[in-house]
């Protein structure tokens, strides 16, 4: 076979996707590599693939995806394929968060994303408290319509890494700071997940407030892990400064 036969998009679609199925049943990690050295062509055949109604219903495929594929496809098709896959409305709420999150981190690159997503921020479900975080990244603009939704993943989000995203986020919207900060000191207070607690702790050191201060002087003195103490310490230290 000759070079041109071997290099042609029939031929490295048909090897990306026996390289695919192969790691479903028995990681190898191969198929990342085969994507990196081909990284143009599998991001088109994958962003004509997920256009298709079966193919982003098959759970199975996208943890290969998600792992192997997506963070090597070219920059050309990386947005767009996940817009694609948003655009079908009865994805698994698990791709869709997985997506969402990929969008997100991407902020304002992505933000033509942003009409796919304001459907899907109104509510408790994880899915939901995350597309508020994904948008706000992304530079919504509407961003007051977001707070409700993410009081609630500051609260009541299943993942940890849900409520610290909530807690950045609403820590930096200045101009509702006032009316946010009891709901922060609550989280400091009382999350269970010592890691989140941490965080606002570091977020507070930026907040020139009495009541922000006097919570950090707690939980350096009572919280229960000392991470959060020391980290609340610090804290306290950089408010000296401002």
């Amino acid at each position: 076979m000759n070079t041109n036969e071997t290099n042609s998009p029939a031929k490295i679609e048909e090897e990306l996707f026996r390289l695919i199925q192969n790691e479903i049943g028995n990681v190898k990690f191969l198929t990342e590599t085969f994507v990196h050295e081909n990284s143009y062509e599998s991001g088109k055949i994958i962003f004509n693939k997920v256009q298709n109604e079966l193919f982003v219903q098959n759970l199975l495929i996208f943890p290969v995806l998600f792992n192997q594929v997506f963070p090597h496809i070219d920059n050309e098709f990386y947005i767009p394929t996940l817009i694609e896959i948003l655009k079908h409305k009865k994805i698994d709420p698990r791709i869709r968060l997985q997506v969402t999150r990929l969008l997100g981190w991407k902020g304002s690159e992505a933000k033509e994303a942003i009409p796919h997503l304001v459907d899907y921020f109104k509510g408790e479900s994880e899915v939901n408290l995350f597309t508020a975080i994904a948008l706000a990244e992304m530079g919504y603009e509407k961003s007051n319509e977001l707070i409700p939704t993410m009081l609630i993943a500051l609260k009541k989000g299943k993942l940890y890494t849900t409520r610290i995203n909530a807690a950045r986020i609403l820590i930096r919207d200045k101009n509702n700071l006032k009316n946010i900060l009891p709901n922060l000191i609550d989280a400091l207070e009382n999350d269970q997940d010592f890691r989140v607690r941490q965080k606002i702790a570091r977020y507070f050191g930026e907040i020139n407030d009495p009541s922000a201060k006097k919570a950090l002087t707690k939980a350096y003195k009572s919280d229960s892990h000392p991470v959060v103490r020391t980290v609340a310490h610090t804290s306290l230290d950089d408010l000296k400064k401002l």
